[in-house]
């Protein structure tokens, strides 16, 4: 398998694409303020007893969270983590308002929460993670499953692991020699000795420590000898890389390359496509299934359907769609960055070994995920509860924002709702404030419902009323809103596109509304226009003649050549 790591810098913002034989398995995006990994000395600003937390100011748009379990300066043991609110003592005895100490954001902000952070500080490096709180204590990446590099690089932690501090062995210290643990230890206790200097001299609030770019944090944290090619189209921060290879790892230089070409980057590779692939809800499998990825704002639900897909048998069907849906429910939930709780459901299996066999592939497909997950058994009607650690926005939180039509329902009203609402306001008007001339204004959509596919319906509401209506589409307006104006004078009607018999038009096959039964409708200049002798299949552009014209619609008829 190769892989590469292809980095896009502007201005604006900075992507980083991690591919697997030309296929996207993660982007990261920075916009910005980076927070995740920086340390601010921070003053309490209030004490939440019945929350057991405080929130701490360190200068940022919004308050830090800081829990009970995070404002206690030395690490708690699991068993206390399990027990969680019994094991610690109320949060107004760890701290108290006014209080100036230095805290690092382990979680960014996300939607209307501000970030969560910590007092125990912890610097990552490239092959360990310094924890200041705790006094020798040496752990080892879960992740290296191989017991006896595990029994190794544990002998070897206790060996570099400095007085008073603690270090975590990472997954890609693996292979590595006691010097390249001792360098890690040097710089990591050397930074934590020039933020101490820093911090002796701050005032809260201010920031003491910002974390890497994402582009050397992606090379501090991902680029390894198994990655073939580290692509970047910005010459500076090529430069910066090379050079901190050169302290770090410098049989890797050769494998960066500075992109010199005149398509952009991720065009070139093929990240641009895949993006917007990565932002649909509806994933296709190879062998025709498909996911359904909804993502709301306490869970993220994965729906998984057979599709197209027909194997030997029923069992065999739902079995292999399920084992595909599996990997691909990893490869999505990597590639969007979804955390939080998440929910699949798989299709009904009636079959224990079947279930098992799904359950394993799920958890084997997560094997190489840097984010920590935690998967629950699968339950007889398919169902798999699972967590992932979630550290800030996903990728449609940063890449998409909230529909100004829907608000984020996903769902908008149909155009015959708004128009019998429509209808209604116009009813009521006549009735309480006796207006009798009305100009509207409303999606072309909605307008055509309202007038009915063949202006039936608005001559009939003039003819009840005894009024005048004048409906007139709008490109710009939001499909559930509409305006109303009313007049006391036909004089008045200025804004009202008036068009006579005889009037020639050019209908664009864009112009097209709707299939009625038989003929065309178009929405040309605003106004609703009917050409019966048209088909509505047309794809070239027509020339008409208005042969009657209404208050809200017209009648044409095509020009001969």
């Amino acid at each position: 398998m190769s892989s590469k790591i292809v980095a896009n810098i502007t201005n604006r913002q900075t992507r980083v694409a991690i591919m697997e034989d030309d296929r996207l398995t993660e982007l990261m995006v920075e916009r910005g303020e980076r927070v995740v990994g920086n340390v601010y000395m921070c003053r309490v600003e209030n004490v939440v007893r019945g929350l057991d937390a405080a929130f701490v100011e360190c200068g940022l748009d919004k308050n830090v969270f800081l829990h009970v379990s995070d404002a206690v300066t030395e690490e708690p043991s699991r068993r206390d983590m399990r027990r969680k609110m019994s094991s610690f003592p109320p949060i107004n005895r760890i701290v108290q308002s006014g209080q100036q100490f230095l805290c690092q954001i382990v979680k960014g902000p996300l939607g209307d929460k501000g970030a969560r952070g910590t007092r125990r500080i912890s610097l990552p490096g490239r092959y360990l993670v310094l924890m200041t709180d705790t006094a020798e204590k040496v752990g080892v990446s879960k992740k290296i499953e191989d017991e006896g590099e595990r029994k190794r690089l544990r002998s070897l932690g206790h060996e570099v692991c400095p007085d008073d501090f603690g270090i975590i062995v990472r997954t890609r210290a693996q292979g590595a020699t006691k010097q390249d643990l001792e360098a890690d230890v040097r710089f990591l206790t050397k930074l934590w000795q020039t933020i101490q200097g820093r911090a002796q001299q701050a005032t809260a609030p201010t920031m003491i420590h910002e974390d890497l770019s994402l582009t050397l944090e992606v090379l501090r944290d991902v680029f390894s000898a198994e990655v073939d090619q580290f692509i970047i189209d910005d010459k500076v921060t090529y430069d910066k890389v090379l050079n901190l290879l050169h302290n770090i790892a410098p049989d890797l230089r050769d494998r960066v390359e500075l992109y010199r070409g005149t398509t952009p980057i991720f065009t070139h590779y093929g990240v641009e496509q895949q993006i917007n692939q990565a932002l649909q809800p509806k994933v296709w499998l190879e062998s025709g299934g498909w996911l359904n990825i909804e993502q709301t704002e306490a869970l993220t639900t994965i729906d998984v359907n057979t599709g197209k897909f027909t194997g030997r048998s029923l069992e065999d069907t739902v079995l292999r769609t399920n084992l595909e849906a599996a990997d691909e429910v990893a490869n999505q939930l990597k590639l969007r960055d979804i955390g939080g709780i998440i929910v699949i459901d798989f299709i009904d299996m009636d079959k224990k070994q079947h279930r098992k066999q799904v359950s394993s592939a799920l958890r084997d497909a997560f094997a190489e995920d840097r984010m920590k997950t935690r998967i629950m058994h699968i339950t007889r009607l398919g169902l798999v509860e699972m967590t992932r650690k979630r550290t800030g926005e996903n990728l449609s939180q940063i890449l998409q924002t909230t529909c100004p039509c829907c608000k984020g329902r996903g769902r908008i009203l149909s155009a015959e709702t708004v128009a019998a609402a429509l209808e209604r306001e116009i009813r009521r008007q006549v009735r309480e404030d006796d207006a009798r001339i009305f100009h509207i204004q409303a999606s072309a959509d909605v307008v055509l419902e309202f007038i009915g596919h063949f202006g039936e319906y608005v001559d009939e509401l003039e003819d009840e009323l005894n009024c005048e209506i004048y409906a007139r589409a709008d490109t710009s307006i939001n499909p559930e809103h509409y305006e109303i104006n009313t007049y006391d004078t036909r004089r008045r009607l200025s804004r009202v596109r008036r068009r006579r018999t005889g009037y020639k038009l050019e209908i664009q096959p864009e112009d097209r509304l709707h299939d009625p039964e038989m003929g065309l409708v178009a929405c040309v200049d605003d106004l609703i226009v009917y050409v019966p002798e048209l088909s509505p299949d047309t794809e070239e552009a027509a020339k008409v003649r208005l042969t009657e014209v209404a208050n809200s619609y017209a009648r044409a008829t095509p020009i001969g050549e």
